[in-house]
């Protein structure tokens, strides 16, 4: 026996609508996960670019405050002190300081530029193909309240990662 009222099913117009439908539904959601893809690595990026920045500054900031500083900063150049001599006024690697081994004071590391980054021994560093790394140093007493402008030095390290994303890292060294 046929019950028959009507028959079950889509029309062909309803078809059509739901497709419509779907369709716009789903470029909606590629959209949303084609920019969730395209920055999925933008958190990684920026954690490495941190710890390489921060190593970098720990690095430079280790180093004594000039050439003519003696070591552990006595007598400070500069000084009154018995032996100190004149702060040096040339920023960059000192005669004889061919690689960042051989750096010994802050104001050697000023422009450093380094793509891929590297080790302290010149080996490229594991993960930052595509990384950049620049040191810039500069006489900066005169930002600091009551200081001369040869007594403090700033340190800004900018890493900028594979997407172009730029981070910068900045310190104050003092002549103690």
């Amino acid at each position: 026996m046929n019950g028959g009222a009507g028959h079950a099913g889509f029309t062909l117009v309803e078809l059509l609508v739901l497709i419509v439908l779907v369709s716009i539904a789903m470029a909606g959601v590629m959209t949303v996960w084609q920019q969730t893809q395209r920055h999925a690595a933008d958190p990684l990026h920026a954690n490495r670019a941190v710890k390489l920045g921060q190593a970098v500054l720990e690095e430079i900031m280790a180093k004594r405050f000039d050439e003519n500083s003696g070591q552990g900063g006595v007598p400070r150049c500069g000084s009154a002190d018995p032996g100190a001599q004149p702060c040096s006024t040339t920023f960059g690697p000192d005669a004889g300081e061919t690689s960042r081994a051989l750096y010994d004071d802050v104001d050697d590391y000023h422009g450093l530029d380094l793509t891929p980054p590297t080790d302290i021994n010149g080996a490229a560093l594991t993960g930052y193909a595509g990384y950049r790394l620049r040191v810039s140093v500069a006489a900066a007493g005169g930002e600091l309240s009551g200081l001369n402008a040869d007594e403090a030095k700033r340190i800004d390290v900018t890493v900028t990662t594979p997407r172009g994303h730029d981070y910068q890292f900045s310190a104050y060294r003092v002549n103690f």
